[in-house]
């Protein structure tokens, strides 16, 4: 018996001691005093954070949410919660499961209202990780502290997209450092891999399906471009709630498919009405979308429409339409920096020529 009892005991022990971590951790739902650190493992054995300031004081957290992708044989996502941190300051971090031991990196937690801050946007980075992979390192280069994706992460759900087009080694070096939050696009669609592998910030929405953030003196809607947002929906009725409440100075609105645009896609019928009925009287700044592969620049009755829609994917030709200011059949992403004062959006290709550059100011 004390031999079959010190049997199970060693598997156990010896389970523990292999588990592997399989990807470089990254951040999710950056708040002014917490962050999420995504860890995927080949167990589901606890992940332990450990985080600092200071080397020579380190607190840690654990596995809060196991999200188990569709990978065979499976792989787990450990969504670790750090809490309780300082706002607009930068922290050091790295996991452990057992014996496995990623290397250490940092991040910056979301600043107060009043500070400025500057945040990164792309979308579409799916199908050409080489022009991808160079962007990401444009987009590293540019020193922000938080990113906001548009969609279209990978070209479909599986496992093997995700790990292939966009978890590749040039953007897990940005994204173990810089945040990220994403407005799900058609693509990798919103089913197993995409809630795995990512995580949105707690909000009044209540779901993950959609939600809102502030950051510094921002606030930003993310809608989910593949949940109903008709008018009535539960999606549609979060967003006019959720921007009448809010008191941010700035107000933007992400999502993977935009209102207006000429070329591509065109206009998506759905998102116009939302903009008209909502987006208008609530007075929001700007719209930033992907979901047509070039950049156009388009002005529709005080808001900034821009679809800023690929960062790999197939370019497509933009047609000028009655509302467009500026366009370019071209890859890009945009720096963005945000004050009290003003929004300063630039917009580069790959090669880091300014296609475009534009202000909002009170």
């Amino acid at each position: 018996m004390k031999f079959r009892l010190s049997f199970i005991l060693l598997l156990v022990v010896c389970s523990h001691l292999q588990a592997k971590i399989i990807m470089t951790p990254y951040l999710q739902a950056v708040t002014s005093n917490s962050v999420y650190v995504m860890v995927e493992c080949d167990r589901p054995d606890t992940v332990t954070v450990s985080y600092s300031l200071t080397p020579d004081k380190w607190l840690t957290a654990r596995s809060a949410v196991i999200a188990l992708t569709d990978a065979s044989p499976a792989t787990y996502v450990h969504k670790v919660k750090l809490t309780g941190l300082i706002p607009g300051t930068r922290y050091s971090y790295f996991a452990n499961q057992g014996n496995s031991v990623s290397g250490t990196a940092s991040f910056s937690t979301a600043v107060v209202p009043g500070v400025p801050f500057r945040l990164v946007w792309m979308a579409d980075c799916r199908t050409n990780t080489k022009v991808f992979a160079g962007i990401s390192r444009n987009m590293a280069a540019a020193n922000p502290v938080v990113a906001i994706y548009g969609g279209d992460l990978c070209h479909n759900p599986t496992y093997k997209a995700w790990k292939k087009e966009f978890f590749i080694k040039d953007q897990l070096d940005l994204v173990s450092q810089v945040p990220f939050f994403n407005a799900t696009g058609n693509h990798e669609g919103w089913q197993q891999n995409t809630r795995a592998f990512t995580q949105g910030p707690a909000s009044s929405s209540m779901t993950q399906d959609y939600y809102s953030f502030d950051y510094g003196d921002l606030h930003v809607l993310c809608l989910n471009y593949m949940i109903p947002y008709a008018k009535g929906s539960p999606q549609y009725e979060f967003a006019k709630s959720d921007l009448a409440q809010t008191r941010q100075p700035w107000k933007i609105v992400v999502v993977h498919s935009p209102a207006y645009c000429g070329g591509g896609h065109g206009e998506d019928a759905g998102m116009v009405i939302m903009t008209k009925e909502i987006f208008e009287p609530l007075h929001v700044d700007m719209v930033l979308a992907g979901h047509s592969h070039f950049y156009q620049h388009n002005l529709v009755n005080g808001i900034q429409h821009l679809v800023i829609g690929s960062a790999g994917a197939p370019l497509y030709s933009p047609e000028k339409a009655w509302y467009t200011v500026s366009q370019a059949k071209d890859y890009n992403f945009a720096v963005i920096d945000v004050s009290p004062e003003k929004i300063l959006i630039n917009v580069y290709n790959k090669q880091l020529v300014k296609l475009d550059s534009l202000e909002i100011a009170r």
